[in-house]
């Protein structure tokens, strides 16, 4: 999830595709930004994602998310509030809208 504290436009979901691009970029240079990144949703409202990205890439990710502190000359912040292995607990998009540990069995 991005927050932008003091408000202002908000990016549609290309302008946070790139945005994720170049935060890769300016941490991890071209390698960086070369790395298969997927938005698989976003909220413009909310301002919330679900990004998918390969396992050996996930800590350029989540390092170049959360160091990124400015969007368009504006301050933000990237919060990141699940992290699900790929592959790992369901091969199906479906799981990843929900937390299994809310799950409540009749």
């Amino acid at each position: 999830r991005r927050e932008l504290p003091d408000g202002g436009p908000r990016p549609n979901a290309a302008q946070f595709k790139q945005l994720v691009v170049s935060a890769l970029r300016e941490l991890h240079g071209e390698v960086g930004a070369a790395l298969p990144v997927d938005v698989l949703t976003y909220e413009e409202k909310t301002l919330s994602a679900i990004l998918r990205v390969i396992s050996s890439g996930l800590v350029k990710l989540w390092s170049a998310l959360t160091l990124l502190g400015f969007y368009q000359n504006r301050r933000c912040a990237f919060h990141v509030l699940q992290v699900k292995p790929w592959g790992l607990t369901s091969p199906f998009l479906l799981a990843l809208s929900g937390n299994s540990r809310e799950l409540v069995l009749d």
